[in-house]
């Protein structure tokens, strides 16, 4: 987008503390951008048809959207479904959760990226931890830890397969 012009949001379940965090974690750098500006913010409960009835109401009210943040992949597929078929496919559109399917539109030109959550490496290291738990009675580990995400795009689609990167 330039870092600037009209963005929306979808968001997930309100309910859901998920979505919350990942609204934060946009909100704590796309707000940094002065020239950015959220003219459009709505649940659309983790759903694709949801996401694609929002986003037309989204596009009527706000027709120089020039991008879209998603609480998931699902609701950005929504998204761009309804992007595209309103000609409207110079929207940037961006999930979250590094799909298969959206890595596949981003491999096609149309989703510009995801930011992959290691759900796959996250639950190698549960098992991992779990094993030495019992077999030593400690992990020597905190018990939140942090893993990075990382960000999908036309660069590194092509390694992304199931929720994880090829090595």
């Amino acid at each position: 987008m330039g870092e600037e012009g009209q963005y929306a949001e979808l968001l997930g379940r309100e309910a859901d503390t998920n979505a919350g965090i990942r609204s934060s974690g946009y909100h704590d750098i796309i707000d940094q951008y002065p020239d950015l500006e959220m003219v459009a913010q709505q649940t659309a409960n983790w759903s694709q048809t949801e996401a694609f009835t929002v986003m037309e109401t989204m596009l009527q009210a706000h027709p120089d959207i020039k991008g879209v943040i998603s609480g998931n992949d699902t609701m950005a597929m929504g998204a761009w479904a309804a992007l595209e078929a309103a000609g409207r496919t110079d929207v940037i559109v961006v999930g979250f959760d590094g799909s298969n399917d959206v890595r596949d539109s981003i491999k096609a030109g149309g989703i510009k990226a995801t930011v992959l959550q290691p759900a796959y490496r996250q639950a190698q290291l549960a098992v991992e931890q779990a094993d030495q738990y019992l077999r030593t009675g400690e992990t020597g580990l905190d018990e939140k830890q942090l893993m990075d995400c990382v960000l999908i795009n036309a660069d590194n689609a092509d390694q992304l397969e199931t929720f994880a990167l090829a090595e």
